[in-house]
């Protein structure tokens, strides 16, 4: 692929090269300028030397994919933190792959089904068992008596009547985040959709299932964790909501009839994209669940492009936003468990940084780690995350280093964060990473900005153009 001049499109998408002027207008002499924000600020300036970057504005609406409620078959199960099918699109297309295509944090399967669209061999993997089920549900091949057999179940579920059986969980939150006839009506249908005889049809109900909890519970899914719906924001600050009164307000008398519509009305969407969107293309994705820093353990093939967005290194932990389904879908059973799967996976939150040692030494990170005001971090452990983050990614690259193919591509949708008014340019420090092992760095569209608490804002002004999203384009 050829050089990109100065304005251009990519993949349908217009970008514009950043080389007319620096990229922050403040010198280091600058009187808004505090010393630690200088230190950073030269700190950026080396590590983005030589590195080729673009305003991606244009990709802005595709690495944050706020509509994907909408787009057929992303709209399965409510996963927020995926980017469009589009975006994947537009990658294959411009740097022409025909090879294979790996996504070593498959969440619900973007990147695989945007390959299976084009015809590609495709490999996904996953910690999150939620994930590794959905990702198989969407890009899973339905035939024509499959969707016979659709039709049967959601005609068997409409017409199911409510049992007098009373069902137990062993989720211990669930009387707080459920009216409790709902809750019940929940477990009621789980039961029979386990009963489906055919696993194709009982896995597509069950991903059907999970999708709505969160839309018949008193809960969201709201940036790092779970909100509670009943607990409101006012001009005044939050207030909370009675939950018997708030349930009142919000839900029918018929609670069973309630949840089985709802399970009905999202499996009628499920369908109307099956048989009008899917099954044209034979290459179902193979999807693995488990440690992407271990994937060359799973598959040996030669990977042509590898298109992920990984954890960012924020201290969000996933496991605790997908709470409630993996306690309500049985994946975990106990608080040991659930312990356990928070330790696994990449460390970009606190509750997984100790599985293991850093190996991994750099200069960047450890002056920046030296800029923390630790009397502001609201967790000690925040430098080793830090660590462990970028320990992890220089053991991902170097083995995705080792399995791509000549000539072949790695772009990664990552956001920078901030800490105690320092940022960590994550873009800047994987290319550099990458740059280390021996990938080429092709591109850095810089897409959107992004937002932090109105504390952190005041402290990072001067620095506000690195608190960012982008995509880092390798070449091998």
């Amino acid at each position: 692929m050829s050089e990109f001049a100065y304005k251009t499109t990519f993949g349908k998408f217009q970008v514009e090269r950043m080389v007319a002027e620096p990229y922050l207008q403040y010198g280091f002499f600058d009187e808004t300028i505090e010393d630690k924000q200088a230190q950073q600020l030269k700190i950026f300036r080396e590590l983005e030397n030589g590195l080729p970057m673009f305003d991606g504005t244009a990709f802005s609406n595709q690495v944050h994919f706020q509509n994907a409620h909408k787009i057929p078959v992303q709209r399965w199960f409510p996963y927020r933190e995926g980017y469009s099918t589009r975006l994947v699109h537009a990658f294959i297309n411009e740097l022409k792959i025909t090879g294979n295509v790996f996504d070593p944090f498959s969440g619900s399967g973007t990147t695989l089904m945007a390959a299976r669209t084009n015809n590609l061999r495709s490999f996904g993997m996953d910690v999150n068992p939620i994930s590794v089920l959905v990702a198989r549900v969407e890009n899973e091949k339905y035939r024509f008596d499959d969707i016979q057999s659709i039709l049967l179940e959601i005609g068997r579920i409409q017409s199911f009547a409510k049992p007098n059986e009373r069902f137990e969980t062993s989720f211990e939150l669930a009387e707080k985040m459920f009216n409790e006839d709902i809750l019940q009506s929940l477990l009621q249908l789980k039961k029979h959709i386990m009963g489906i005889e055919s696993e194709i049809i009982r896995n597509l109900f069950f991903v059907a299932w999970l999708s709505i909890i969160e839309e018949t519970s008193n809960i969201k899914k709201e940036g790092n964790g779970l909100k509670y719906k009943n607990r409101k924001r006012t001009a005044s600050g939050y207030i909370n909501i009675e939950k018997d009164v708030w349930e009142k307000q919000t839900f029918p008398k018929d609670k069973f009839g309630f949840v089985q519509e709802k399970l009905t009305r999202h499996l009628g969407t499920i369908l109307t994209d099956i048989e009008h969107s899917f099954g044209a293309c034979e290459n179902k994705p193979q999807v693995f669940e488990g440690d992407c820093l271990e994937f060359d353990e799973y598959f040996s093939d030669q990977i042509q492009l590898t298109f992920f967005s990984p954890p960012y290194c924020n201290c969000f932990d996933y496991f605790e936003i997908h709470k409630v389904d993996l306690w309500l879908g049985n994946f975990v059973k106990s608080k040991e468990e659930f312990r356990l799967l928070r330790k696994t996976g990449f460390r970009s939150n606190t509750n997984a940084v100790d599985r293991k040692p850093v190996i991994y030494q750099n200069e960047n990170i450890e002056q920046l780690i030296s800029l923390f005001d630790v009397e502001m971090l609201w967790n000690s452990r925040i430098p080793s995350v830090v660590r462990g983050y970028f320990d992890d990614m220089n053991t991902l690259f170097n083995k995705l280093h080792q399995q791509t193919t000549r000539g072949g591509f790695v772009g990664v949708v990552v956001g920078n964060s901030a800490y105690a008014g320092v940022i960590i340019p994550a873009d800047f420090l994987i290319a550099n990473i990458a740059r280390e092992i021996g990938f080429k760095v092709k591109n850095i569209f810089v897409t959107r900005h992004l937002t932090t608490s109105s504390q952190q804002k005041r402290k990072l002004s001067p620095l506000k153009n690195y608190l960012r999203e982008s995509i880092v384009l390798l070449e091998k």
